[in-house]
């Protein structure tokens, strides 16, 4: 007689196992349900939750019903109305497909099933227990499905046990109705938690449904991203950037209408805040991609949460392309209201009509090749003229001479709307707000850029009267390849011999320590081929100089002055946040005084 030692498990033991991947809280099971509402083309649907999910949850839907042998077939394992082929695993739009869920929660807890098709005269009550059923009659209910699961985990108390607090799971139930409202927009989605009406959230755009789900804050801090390539479709929002918080918990991806997880794709996001947001701060975005299904695998996960992407490289390099595009665009620079008269005619040419030429707002005077008489950005003290025109951004919209124009600068020795207080704000107006500028924040940000984006040119030196001989003994081979780089930083370095170097010329304002604590730290983070070729390099190095030589700058400014620091404020890529995540700019808006008083 043999004693066999594989057996084949019976279906209440093999259930319970897989309700041990799918249904790990009561929150699995939310999800579960509300999925399977969705797949059934549900309108309409309703969340009730008792005690986190321990006593019930409840979950209505208007969708397409089942006839009475599909209801019972629906409780079977593996049972599923979406595959039918093994072709068709590689074309998943549907939200479920295992044929798990009802079975996997039917051996763990008692389950009530209501469900009528349209065109039934009568529906049909399933009720479940430990994945027997102990009733199947014909009802009289409404079209679509109800499923009421109670006591879950009844009858295994081992998971019952390891639930955490009412609260804890209550915050996992919300966030999965969250997730899923979120993408759904065109459902209307009801949620009640012990009788109390948490969430009535009618059928509307994304923006909408952000703002009622996370609150009205959010109608002024979204920033639409849109794109398309081959690979990828990419459209949501992400967050202004003085708006990160301390944790990843707004970050939404969503792929093919489907929730997932993916911190390669969520680091394209952040790295497009880089130097716009204080360390260990993280944006909160809402951004759905639509991607070929052949491309894309969701099966590799219990809870399908989690994807593989054939394109993942392409999809990353585009949404952080989108992101910084997105953050460039729609800055406190281009939405400020100046009230400029921009009128363009966009009406068809008639035949034979000759097209006029279009006017341009310039300076006639105007030669970059002429020396300028006065102090000009480029000179060794940093300051700002108002008569040097800024190096402006290409993807702004807001014409530098209109900016002026706004803060009458045609006689800006008159102009008595500009104040400096305490030498660290600048007060000034425009035709319907007053701004707020951090003068130290807009000298950092000024100086970043100039630092990040003008790598081609050398940046402006003072000699010292007495050089500074310092041995760099730890770094001397790569400081000897370096020199000509951190020429276009401000230093003019020489060797002597053995390990001494003389430093001859230095941005402007640096001592003589504070010099060689910088060469000493820009040394140490270059890499072993002694470039300073990353972006990442170039960003630490032009953080601590914008840093240094911004501190230096705290005195008063002449009314040209301003106005030149204004102009070039404006024509950052971010004019509102320091590289330090700093806000730069508080706009106060005429009904906000108006509120106030």
């Amino acid at each position: 007689m043999h004693n066999n030692k594989i057996q084949v498990l019976p279906p209440n033991i093999s259930n319970q196992i897989a309700a041990g991947e799918v249904i790990q809280r009561p929150a699995s099971v939310v999800k579960e349900l509300i999925e399977n509402a969705i797949d059934a083309k549900a309108t309409d649907i309703q969340l009730i939750i008792k005690d986190a999910g321990k006593t019930l949850i409840q979950v209505i839907d208007n969708g397409s019903g089942m006839p009475p042998e599909d209801a019972v077939l629906s409780f079977e394992p593996h049972a599923t109305s979406k595959i039918k082929t093994p072709e068709d695993l590689l074309h998943i739009r549907t939200m479920g497909f295992r044929g798990e869920a009802l079975a996997s929660i039917a051996s763990i807890a008692y389950v009530q099933m209501k469900t009528k098709e349209e065109d039934s005269e009568l529906g049909t009550l399933i009720e479940m227990e430990g994945n027997k059923c102990t009733n199947n009659t014909p009802i009289h209910c409404k079209k679509g499905t109800s499923i009421a699961v109670k006591n879950l985990f009844f009858n295994v108390p081992a998971r019952r046990n390891f639930l955490k607090s009412d609260a804890i799971e209550n915050n996992h139930i919300l966030e999965e109705f969250i997730r899923t409202a979120l993408i759904h927009k065109d459902i209307s989605f009801t949620y009640y938690n012990n009788g109390k009406l948490i969430y009535n959230l009618e059928k509307q755009n994304l923006k909408k449904r952000i703002i009622d789900l996370f609150g009205k804050l959010y109608n002024e801090r979204l920033l639409p991203i849109e794109e398309e390539v081959q690979a990828v479709k990419i459209s949501g929002y992400i967050i202004k950037a003085e708006y990160t918080k301390r944790n990843k918990a707004e970050q939404y991806f969503f792929v093919n209408n489907r929730y997932m997880r993916n911190p390669y794709l969520a680091n394209s996001i952040d790295r497009a805040y880089q130097g716009l947001i204080p360390e260990k701060t993280y944006p909160a975005f809402f951004i759905h991609l639509e991607v070929n299904p052949e491309n894309i695998d969701v099966n590799i996960h219990p809870t399908k949460t989690e994807i593989k992407f054939l394109d993942d490289k392409i999809i990353y390099a585009v949404l952080h392309a989108s992101a910084k595009k997105s953050l460039g665009q729609f800055t406190l620079a281009t939405q400020l209201d100046f009230d400029l008269d921009l009128k363009f005619d966009f009406t068809p040419l008639k035949k034979g009509q000759i097209p006029t030429i279009p006017k341009t707002n310039f300076n006639p005077n105007y030669n970059p090749f002429e020396t300028e008489k006065t102090q000009t950005l480029k000179e060794p003290n940093f300051g700002f003229n108002h008569n040097k025109t800024p190096n402006f951004n290409p993807n702004k919209t807001l014409n530098i001479l209109d900016l002026e124009e706004s803060f009458e600068t045609e006689n800006p020795r008159n102009n008595s709307e500009i104040i400096q207080f305490n030498n660290k704000y600048i007060l000034t107006k425009t035709r319907s707000n007053i701004l707020i500028i951090h003068k130290e924040r807009a000298f950092e940000r000024i100086l970043y850029e100039r630092f990040t984006l003008n790598q081609k040119e050398n940046f402006s030196s003072q000699n010292l009267l007495f050089p500074i001989t310092h041995p760099f003994k730890r770094h001397k081979e790569k400081l000897l390849l370096l020199i000509p780089e951190l020429r276009k930083y401000g230093f003019i370095i020489e060797h002597l011999k053995d390990e001494n170097f003389n430093i001859i010329a230095t941005p402007k304002n640096i001592s003589e320590e504070e010099t060689k604590l910088l060469i000493e730290e820009i040394l140490s983070q270059s890499n072993d081929n002694v470039e300073l070729s990353t972006i990442e390099e170039r960003n630490q190095i032009a953080l601590k100089m914008a840093k240094r030589l911004s501190s230096k700058e705290n005195k008063e400014l002449s009314k040209e002055q301003i106005l030149g620091l204004i102009g070039e404020l404006f024509a950052c890529s971010n004019c509102e946040i320091s590289p330090f995540g700093k806000k730069i700019i508080h706009k106060i808006e005429l009904e906000e005084m108006e509120a106030f008083f």
